[in-house]
């Protein structure tokens, strides 16, 4: 059958019954011949554009979903990028073409219309993270995709999604994302910049971005200062109790020694590493304490934090540098794990919170624990 006089006034149902029996979409699916893609090409827009009944639309999309079982992969790629601005697609074709490998997929991913929420929730389930990050970038989808697409974690999905400005993230997707912005900072200054972020985040955020992004917050936000401060880490200072605070309390003449070492002008970093480098915990601890004026109990549990952030907060507000906080970290590792090894993970943590909290931040959380 020649393929051209589909363009001719034929009934539809007779066009299909023919296409049933025909080989000849088929073989030109494997041609690759130039001229006979754009035959195939040609035939397929005609197939679509045709008016036809429930039954016969089934009809085309049998046909078409094998024709994309056999086409040449550029092929496909083409007929995707063609079928992405139709409305007018059988949704098995669409699929067929969004489960496809990514390059092929990418186009429907993005701007298929066909593709409804539950669609594009079963290729999340079912794909990786390159087609999440392609439907991140979809200028329609519903609160369940954004909510799937941020709960995956994904730092290129998330920032298409920050980026995305056709759709409206929900509270659940900021607040993702926000906590994905503590390790990856860059995904901050464009969720900062959405209409659609809650002042709850952003003050969430404050605590963790650097010293430029807060004084963005504070220029473009208005957002109370003490409740800056006060959302500042709410857990950095709340501390668990327990038998092993016991050991490693100081005995009195340790806190003597370490006032007496204040008094005199000689308690500094360099005096407490060299305690913890000899293994002298308590007297660490009393030190520790002399120095930045908070009390035992409270000086022991900064140093038993796993994510190191009371630790943080206490050398960047006393101006302790990096270099001595990080051997204070690995130091106290006793503290944390009882000497198994240092987490490496953990301490990447911790030296992250020290680089963003501001000293004066650090100081006025500090000040509020102080012993008056």
């Amino acid at each position: 059958m020649d393929m051209e006089q589909l363009s001719a006034p034929v009934e539809a149902s007779s066009v299909l019954m023919q296409l049933r029996e025909a080989q000849q979409l088929y073989g030109l699916a494997r041609d690759k011949n130039p001229a006979s893609r754009a035959k195939l090409a040609g035939s397929i827009s005609k197939l679509l554009e045709m008016e036809v009944t429930p039954r016969e639309s089934e009809m085309v999309a049998d046909v078409l979903v094998e024709l994309m079982r056999q086409a040449e992969r550029d092929i496909r790629h083409a007929l995707a990028q063609q079928l992405a601005d139709m409305d007018q697609v059988p949704l098995r074709l669409v699929l067929q073409l969004a489960n496809d490998e990514i390059d092929i997929a990418r186009p429907v991913l993005k701007d298929s219309r066909v593709l409804g929420d539950m669609d594009l929730v079963y290729i999340i389930k079912a794909k990786s993270a390159e087609y999440w990050r392609i439907i991140a970038t979809r200028k329609q989808m519903g609160d369940r995709v954004i909510d799937m697409l941020a709960d995956t974690g994904d730092y290129e999905t998330s920032l298409n999604l920050v980026e995305n400005m056709d759709i409206r993230l929900t509270e659940h997707a900021c607040v993702k994302i926000s906590d994905l912005a503590q390790e990856h900072e860059d995904l901050a200054l464009p969720l900062l910049r959405r209409d659609d972020i809650s002042a709850e985040v952003v003050s969430r955020m404050y605590q963790f971005v650097g010293e430029e992004l807060k004084q963005y917050i504070v220029q473009n936000y208005e957002l109370d200062n003490k409740k800056l401060i006060d959302t500042v880490d709410q857990t950095v200072l709340e501390f668990r109790d327990g038998r092993e605070l016991a050991e490693y309390k100081p005995e009195e003449h340790m806190i003597s020694a370490a006032k007496v070492f204040k008094s005199n002008g000689k308690l500094d970093t360099k005096l407490m590493i060299a305690t913890l480098r000899r293994g002298q915990f308590r007297s660490f601890v009393a030190q520790f304490s002399a120095f930045t004026n908070l009390d035992l109990k409270t000086t022991a549990q900064i140093l038993m934090q796993s994510h190191g952030q009371g630790l943080a907060i206490a050398c960047r507000a006393y101006e302790i540098s990096k270099e001595d906080f990080v051997s204070m970290f690995l130091l106290t590792n006793q503290f944390r794990n009882h000497g198994r090894m240092v987490n490496t993970q953990e301490m990447a943590k911790a030296v992250s919170y020290y680089n963003r909290i501001d000293v004066s931040v650090a100081r006025k959380i500090i000040g509020n624990s102080v012993v008056h």
